[in-house]
C-alpha cells in the first residue's frame, strides 16, 4: 500500500513536470506546479504530524481534494499546448520545483509513521478513494 502511494506520487509529479514544459502557457505551468507544490506539502505535513487515525484520514482527505482540482486543470493543459518539449521547464519554477523535490524526499518516511494506522479502516478507505482519484489522472 505505502509502495503503490509512493509510486503514484512519483507518477504524478513526473506528470505535472513534464505537463509544465514548454514556452506557450509558462504562466499556466507555472501555476499549476506551484499548487501542486502546496497541496504536497501540505499532505506531507499532515501525515508527519498526524497524532491519530483521524489526523491521517483528513490529511489523506484533504489531499485528495486538491489533487481533484488540480487534474482538470493539467488535463486542460495538456489539451491546450500539445506540443511540449520534455525537460524544458518555464523559468522562474525553480522555487516551486526545489518544493516539490523537498517534499518528495520526506513522502517514504510520512508514509512509515502511517503504517500504524493502516489497519484502521478509515485509513484504508482513504487511501483507496486517493488511489481511485490518482488513477484519473492516467486517463
Amino acid at each position: 500500500m505505502i509502495r503503490n502511494c509512493g509510486i503514484l506520487f512519483i507518477a504524478l509529479f513526473v506528470v505535472f513536470l513534464v505537463s509544465g514544459c514548454g514556452s506557450d502557457g509558462s504562466s499556466e505551468a507555472k501555476s499549476i506546479i506551484k499548487n501542486q507544490a502546496s497541496v504536497t506539502e501540505d499532505y506531507v505535513n499532515g501525515l508527519t504530524n498526524a497524532k491519530n487515525a483521524d489526523d491521517v484520514v483528513g490529511t489523506i482527505e484533504q489531499y485528495t481534494e486538491g489533487m481533484k482540482k488540480l487534474i482538470p486543470e493539467l488535463r486542460e493543459f495538456q489539451k491546450n499546448y500539445p506540443d511540449y518539449k520534455q525537460g524544458k521547464l518555464p523559468a522562474g519554477m525553480e522555487a516551486d520545483i526545489k518544493r516539490m523535490e523537498e517534499a518528495s524526499a520526506r513522502i517514504p518516511a510520512a508514509m512509515m509513521k502511517v503504517t500504524q494506522y493502516m489497519m484502521d479502516a478509515r485509513v484504508q478507505e482513504a487511501m483507496t478513494l486517493m488511489g481511485n482519484e490518482m488513477a484519473n489522472l492516467n486517463q
